[in-house]
């Protein structure tokens, strides 16, 4: 296994390694190396989907994404992601343009993402990720002490993307029904990693409508206040696909967000989501755990 360091606290290449032949010590490794570095790139890995859902399987439990029908018929696992499906195929068209953590909006977040691309454009595409272990770190005092010890609420209405069976259904009746199969999640504003001790801002523009115990719109000022810090201060990293790239990355550490295609661009892509286990951990332990990673 051949690393290297993409940006001086995060995202990572992995060259000189065969997903399909991977020890149980290559992949405690690997494993590793995710919860340090964030988003982990192992590159030229052709694979079946059969042969992706047993390397994802050893990282956790198999999660099948849950607000659309976009799955293989055959691998419910597996989301497919194909920009050139017109609605009668198999697949998102367009999915997670804007800064997110993936699934905050649920009572579980989705702790790591796999993404596994088949076909790439040559120049065009890019995910965008952004360290939030380093946004809190770096955020300003007077910020940091409104949000520390503080919770808010993460909610998918805003970023839903209306389907065929929604037609004759108002924005309401859309928006009062998934009050009820998908209700706001309430979150702490800090993830503590369970793994690392580390602590990561976890709040995005996505998901993210408000933050609580301030009335009237100041949750939501704050809010926004954050995000324009964010993204005009913090390293924005771009990603550049090739095919065969099987990308991880830890949701409880960074923003991520996909970059717009052309028209006549060709990508298809297979996700998965895993769940390694808590989303957050106790801040009573982050010694405990931080001696245990060091």
């Amino acid at each position: 296994m051949k690393v290297t360091h993409l940006s001086s606290t995060f995202v990572t290449a992995v060259t000189e390694f065969d997903i399909r032949t991977a020890t149980d010590d290559d992949i405690a490794q690997l494993r590793d190396l995710i919860y340090r570095r964030k988003v982990v790139a192992i590159k030229n890995q052709p694979l079946d989907r059969d042969s992706y859902q047993q390397f994802a399987a050893r990282f956790g439990e198999l999660e099948k994404f849950k607000l659309k029908n976009y799955h293989d018929p055959d691998y419910p696992n597996v989301l497919v992601l194909d920009n050139r499906n017109s609605g009668g195929g198999v697949g998102a068209r367009k999915l997670g343009n804007m800064w997110h953590s993936d699934s905050s909006y649920l009572p579980s977040p989705l702790p790591l993402t796999f993404l596994h691309a088949q076909r790439v454009p040559a120049a065009a595409g890019d995910t965008l990720f952004i360290d939030m272990e380093v946004a809190l770190a770096e955020l300003p005092a007077d910020l940091r002490a409104a949000i520390e010890g503080r919770t808010a609420q993460h909610d998918v209405r805003w970023t839903y993307k209306v389907k065929a069976e929604d037609l004759g259904e108002s924005i309401q009746e859309i928006f009062q029904r998934l009050a009820q199969s998908v209700p706001a999640s309430t979150h702490p504003t800090v993830a503590v990693h369970p793994r690392t001790g580390a602590s990561s801002l976890y709040l995005n523009p996505g998901y993210t409508l408000e933050i609580n115990g301030y009335k009237g719109e100041e949750g939501r000022d704050l809010l926004a206040q954050i995000t324009a810090w964010v993204l005009a201060t913090q390293t924005l990293f771009a990603y550049r696909w090739e095919a065969n790239d099987m990308l991880i990355w830890d949701n409880r550490s960074v923003w991520h967000c996909a970059t717009a295609l052309p028209p006549d661009a060709d990508r298809l892509m297979y996700r998965i989501g895993v769940n390694d286990g808590p989303f957050f951990g106790d801040t009573v332990s982050t010694g405990a755990l931080q001696e245990q990673f060091a």
